[in-house]
C-alpha cells in the first residue's frame, strides 16, 4: 500500500479528472493514466525506504526512481487537486487567479472572479483539444514555408480519415483545464518544471507550444462532449506555471522570451497565428498569465507538498 507521503491524493480523487471527457474508452484510459501515477509513487516509495540517506548518491542511480520529484504531470495534478478539493474551492481559485491577473478578470463578461466561477466546476487533466481546422487548412497551403524535411513533406500528402484534408496536427493535450459549465469560463494550464516548451510540431517547424495552446484556446469546442462543449473561447484564459527561479530568469527558456513578447506586444501573437484574422489581439494578450509553483503554495498551503521538506504531503488543505 502506498503511503500518502508519496502519493498525496487518492485514486478516488484523481480518477474522475483523467482522460478526455466523452471519450468512448474514457474508463479504460483513465485507469491506465491512474496507473502511471500509482507506479511512479510505488517506485519512489520503494527507493526512499531503501535509501533513507541518499546524500552523495550518483545522479544516474536516482534519476528514474525519483522522477516524481520533477514530473510535471504529478506537480500539476497535485497542485490543482488541492485547489479543487479545498474547503472553499471558489475562494481558493479566486485568490490564485487574482494573484495571476489582478482583482478583475480580463474578460468583458465578468466583473468578478466569483461570477466566472459560478456553477459546477470541472478540472480535467491531460485534456485533448482539437487542432483548429483553419490552422490545418492554412498549413496545407503554406507547408513549403513551414517545413523543409523531405520525409515530412512527403508524409503530409497523405489525407486524414476524412479523405479530404491532410491530418497535419493532432489534438493538443492541455496539462489541465478548469471549466465552469454554467458560465463557459475556463483556464488552460501549461505546466513546466525543468524542460522548455517544444518549438515545433511534426509538420510545422516553427509552431511553438505556447502559440499552439493559445490557438486551441481561441477555438470553439461546440462539437466536443460535455462539459468541454460548454467552454467559451472568449471566456478562456491561458496560464503558464513554472518554478520561480525560471520566471526570475525568463531568458533561460524559450517560453520566457515568448511570454515577454506576447503580453506587451500583441502583434507578435498575430505573427505566430497567421491563419486567424479579425482577432482582438490586445484582448487575447491580456488573457495570458504566468504563475509559479511557489505562488500556488503561498495562496493555498500544501499545494506543492513534494517540495516541503519534512512536511506531511497528504495534509495542508487549509487556506493561508
Amino acid at each position: 500500500m502506498i503511503d500518502h507521503t508519496y502519493l498525496p491524493f487518492s485514486a478516488e480523487e484523481l480518477l474522475p479528472h483523467l482522460a478526455p471527457a466523452g471519450d468512448s474508452n474514457r474508463g479504460s484510459k483513465a485507469r491506465r493514466a491512474l496507473e502511471y501515477y500509482v507506479h511512479s509513487a510505488e517506485r519512489y516509495q520503494a527507493f526512499c525506504e531503501a535509501h533513507p540517506d541518499r546524500e552523495g548518491m550518483h545522479l544516474s542511480a536516482q534519476r528514474k526512481p525519483c522522477q516524481i520529484e520533477k514530473d510535471e504531470r504529478f506537480w500539476i495534478a497535485t497542485c490543482l487537486l488541492r485547489y479543487y478539493y479545498a474547503e472553499d474551492p471558489t475562494h481558493s481559485w479566486t485568490k490564485l487567479l487574482e494573484r495571476c491577473f489582478g482583482n478583475v478578470p480580463p474578460l468583458l463578461a465578468f466583473a468578478s472572479w466569483q461570477e466566472c466561477l459560478t456553477g459546477p466546476l470541472h478540472l480535467l487533466l491531460e485534456c485533448n483539444l482539437p487542432s483548429p481546422p483553419s490552422y490545418k487548412r492554412w498549413l496545407a497551403e503554406h507547408l513549403d514555408r513551414q517545413q523543409m524535411i523531405p520525409y515530412a513533406l512527403d508524409a503530409a500528402k497523405k489525407p486524414d480519415s476524412s479523405g479530404i484534408r491532410p491530418g497535419l496536427e493532432a489534438a493538443t493535450v492541455v496539462d489541465a483545464l478548469l471549466l465552469s459549465e454554467e458560465t463557459g469560463f475556463a483556464v488552460l494550464f501549461e505546466a513546466k518544471v525543468l524542460p522548455d516548451i517544444s518549438c515545433q510540431v511534426a509538420y510545422d517547424a516553427v509552431r511553438n507550444q505556447i502559440a499552439r495552446n493559445i490557438d486551441v484556446m481561441l477555438e470553439e469546442n461546440a462539437g466536443r462532449p460535455h462539459p468541454l462543449s460548454r467552454r467559451r473561447p472568449d471566456r478562456s484564459l491561458f496560464v503558464l506555471v513554472t518554478p520561480q527561479m525560471l520566471r526570475d530568469r525568463p531568458e533561460s527558456r524559450l517560453y520566457g522570451w515568448l511570454m515577454q513578447g506576447y503580453r506587451p506586444r500583441p502583434s507578435s501573437l498575430a505573427r505566430d497565428l497567421p491563419h486567424r484574422s479579425g482577432v482582438d489581439w490586445e484582448g487575447v494578450a491580456s488573457r495570458l498569465g504566468w504563475l509559479t509553483w511557489e505562488e500556488c503554495n503561498e495562496v493555498l498551503l500544501g499545494a506543492r507538498p513534494w517540495l516541503e521538506a519534512g512536511g506531511d504531503l497528504h495534509g495542508g488543505r487549509h487556506e493561508s
